[in-house]
């Protein structure tokens, strides 16, 4: 890997401000893991009052119109209550579906949802694969749901974790440097998290708090997800000593043009691609500040960036300090 000179620095003690379970997880969870699947569906020469009978039977508010799984538009409560009102409740579905549907695609990560839903204000949502075929619908009570099933489980997990520890955990385990290494690929969005996931587990063993845990994942995510949009390729290690976590990001270029401007919250350089899979908010490197103890930036436009995190670590249960 090239370390880049030091031609442009930053370097900020972080704000470590509190980071709730939920953002992690909306970070770590796919619309796939909320959407209701597989969906109701109607065919566009159905009728409205067909459509209607399907809505009051499953408690929908909107009806997808397919044709061979390919999504074609929607029926939505106010369509039917529009057909009643004109007479035009026996007519097909596809004389009066909306057409031209935002959609999701089902490997979006939940904070991709929620801000879809906060963009567009719609109350669903149809979800497509990579083939567009239509495979569920998400609501934002979809998400929710998602969101506490994966807090009862962590929080349940989390206290089974927490007895085995009392039960082997040795000060000659804490005490032991772990190092975790791993490539990151440009454009490879699929294994964005798995190395903050990893470092969570290993965390979770030494039983350092919570809140700990969760800000070094985001971290460690933002550092991942970085370089897969923003560099031709690099490398993400963490290091967990005793008393704190290193989290370094070394990318082989091109380089920031300007690090104060990268570090101001919403300024993103991220194309159209990241973009629709969900990434490139513009809220990677404060993010990255906004949770670190240490934060340092050093990039050179010729041969890359590295940026580099450390979160100082206490056990959980343990006071501040």
């Amino acid at each position: 890997m090239i370390s880049p000179p030091a031609s442009e620095k930053t370097e900020i003690a972080g704000d470590a401000r509190k980071v709730s379970v939920a953002q992690v997880l909306v970070y770590e969870l796919r619309v796939r893991d909320a959407m209701s699947k597989p969906p109701i569906t109607a065919a566009p020469t159905e009728s409205l009052r067909s459509i209607q009978h399907l809505m009051k039977e499953h408690r929908f508010s909107g009806v997808p119109i397919t044709e061979n799984g390919t999504l074609l538009g929607l029926i939505s409560i106010e369509d039917i209550i529009n057909a009643l009102d004109h007479g035009h409740i026996n007519d097909p579905a596809a004389a009066h579906m909306t057409r031209g549907l935002v959609t999701l695609r089902d490997h979006y990560s939940l904070l991709r949802a929620v801000a879809e839903f906060d963009r567009h204000g719609f109350g669903r949502f149809p979800v497509l694969n990579t083939s567009d075929r239509l495979v569920g619908m998400i609501t934002r009570g979809d998400i929710t749901t998602c969101l506490m099933q994966h807090l009862e489980k962590r929080a349940e997990e989390a206290l089974a974790h927490e007895a085995r520890l009392r039960a082997t955990h040795t000060a000659d385990e804490a005490a032991q440097r772990v190092v975790i290494r791993a490539p990151v690929r440009t454009g490879d969005y699929d294994s964005a998290g798995k190395i903050s996931q990893r470092m969570r587990q290993l965390l979770r063993d030494r039983a350092i708090d919570p809140e700990i845990r969760r800000r070094a994942a985001v971290v460690a995510y933002e550092a991942e997800t970085n370089i897969i949009i923003h560099s031709l390729g690099g490398e993400v290690s963490v290091t967990i000593d005793p008393d704190q976590v290193v989290i370094e990001a070394v990318d082989v270029g091109p380089g920031i043009d300007n690090i104060e401007q990268a570090m101001q919250e919403g300024w993103s350089t991220a194309g159209r691609l990241p973009r629709e899979l969900g990434f490139g908010a513009g809220m990677g490197l404060p993010n990255m500040r906004r949770c670190s103890d240490r934060f340092e930036v050093v990039s050179d436009s010729d041969h890359g960036t590295r940026v580099r995190s450390e979160i100082h670590l206490r056990k959980a249960g343990a006071p501040s300090t």
